[in-house]
């Protein structure tokens, strides 16, 4: 075969999509691009939001399909097939266990963002210490999320704990199934005080609400390292490598960052 041929094959190669057996005598279908399924904290779903628009706009690649929870129901999810490409969880322990599990791309899982946990307190400059604001007699109920399924849930338990409120608090404690339900038994009022995520108070900053908010020392509770894995599901999904190196770019990280994250040099 003459070498000006061969070359005009690879390129037709690299240019086409790849065809696939249908199993019917003569008929060939073509695999088109699909879209990225992304399972995500319930933290990091705004951040995720922006920075999946700002890959279409960038790449002019398909949105990804985001899909948020608590951490611990994605993990459930991911373990009994739900058909995710990627897990940005809020946490280190369920992508580890995935890819100990064989669920995960083993050399894929890496620390995309490190959280910082806020008490918020809505109508009220913040004023004081959070001891004190914790034994105020107007503080009646005070909202975090699910300790056994949203890691940032677990980290408010662990400060309430080191201030020896966990077991005889002054207060009633509700459980939102996720961040962002606990976030919202404060906005509705259900709540007086709540233990949310700095990217939630960034996000409503618009109304104001920054004010009304108080960093916790993160010393009080174990680090909200955050990390993310492909699973195996994904083989032959290169929109999904496409969308990892986005995310982990320049660009991705600035937008992480402005929502209120650290991230891991």
């Amino acid at each position: 075969m003459p070498a000006w041929i061969a070359r005009l094959l690879l390129r037709f190669a690299v240019l086409l999509p790849v065809a696939v057996g249908t199993g019917l005598p003569g008929q060939v279908t073509f695999a088109a691009e699909v879209p990225v399924r992304v399972a995500v904290a319930a933290n990091f779903k705004q951040t995720m939001d922006r920075l999946a628009a700002e890959f279409v706009s960038e790449t002019g690649g398909l949105a990804p399909i985001v899909t948020s929870g608590a951490s611990g129901l994605l993990y459930s999810q991911i373990a009994q097939g739900a058909p995710f490409d990627i897990f940005f969880s809020a946490d280190q322990e369920r992508p580890v266990r995935l890819e100990q599990d064989g669920l995960g791309v083993r050399g894929s899982r890496y620390t995309y963002a490190i959280g910082r946990l806020v008490v918020w307190r809505p109508g009220r400059a913040w004023r004081g210490t959070l001891e004190q604001a914790l034994g105020s007699p107007d503080v009646k109920v005070v909202s975090i999320a699910n300790p056994a399924v949203a890691p940032y849930g677990a980290a408010a338990q662990q400060v309430l704990e080191k201030l020896g409120l966990r077991d005889r608090p002054p207060f009633r404690v509700v459980q939102g199934e996720s961040l962002g339900q606990a976030f919202q038994f404060v906005a509705s009022g259900n709540a007086q005080l709540g233990f949310i995520a700095l990217s939630q108070v960034k996000e409503a900053a618009q109304a104001g609400i920054a004010g009304e908010v108080l960093e916790i020392d993160p010393r009080l509770h174990a680090p909200l390292a955050q990390d993310a894995i492909r699973l195996k599901r994904s083989a032959g999904n290169a929109s999904v490598g496409r969308f990892l190196d986005f995310v982990r770019s320049p660009r991705g990280r600035a937008i992480i960052a402005a929502a209120g994250y650290a991230s891991d040099p």
